[in-house]
């Protein structure tokens, strides 16, 4: 009986501090960027769609990629709120921000929890860390799929898996990208995204 009592003391005491280290805001580094890191970013993005690249490879900085996230992309489609993204090495996408407390609840499978607490509460803004790798897919079209490999809720580690269980399918859209034909390999390094199209720029 005793040690049943402490079992159950100590799942429940974990659970808690699970629960507290979730509601934690974690370190986020924010890049810095400019309105013309958005106007570069959003031509060379403009020029692969039209098959008109100046160069191969075509070299997106971090602070491109993250002023075309925050200046030209609709909030809808990112599946967090003021998304920072961080490029690191090892092919690794980084994608920091927060959802509602609310949100969650009722997306994961503890959603009933959602009805029993007071609306402040599923208001509160919950930070969400993914941690992602790039994949090329050729079938049924060429598409990036970001597939995410860590989850960190504030600063509790969580299965990966759990990602599509606490967010609505919508959210997920920016994780699979339309890649125009010629995209070759997409490679995340520290600090910049190379893409790699299969035929050298047009001279002309």
């Amino acid at each position: 009986m005793a040690l049943g009592v402490v079992i159950v003391a100590v799942v429940t005491g974990a659970g808690v501090w699970a629960g507290m280290r979730a509601l934690e805001t974690p370190a986020v580094e924010a890049p810095r960027f400019s309105r013309d890191d958005g106007v570069r970013a959003q031509q060379k993005i403009a020029d692969l769609a039209r098959h008109r690249a100046k160069t191969n490879p075509v070299v997106l900085s971090e602070a491109e990629v993250n002023a075309f996230v925050s200046r030209h992309l609709d909030p809808e489609v990112l599946p967090v709120r003021d998304a920072v993204i961080r490029l690191r090495d090892g092919d690794v996408v980084e994608i920091v921000g927060t959802v509602a407390l609310g949100r969650l609840l009722r997306e994961s499978p503890v959603g009933t929890l959602a009805d029993t607490l007071p609306a402040g509460w599923l208001a509160r803004r919950i930070w969400l860390t993914i941690d992602a790798q790039p994949a090329t897919a050729t079938e049924p079209r060429r598409t990036l799929r970001l597939d995410a490999r860590r989850l960190t809720v504030g600063r509790q580690p969580v299965p990966a898996l759990m990602l599509r269980l606490v967010l609505e399918p919508a959210s997920l859209r920016l994780m699979h990208i339309g890649l125009p034909s010629e995209v070759q390999t997409v490679r995340i390094d520290r600090g910049r995204v190379v893409i790699q199209t299969t035929s050298p720029p047009s001279r002309t």
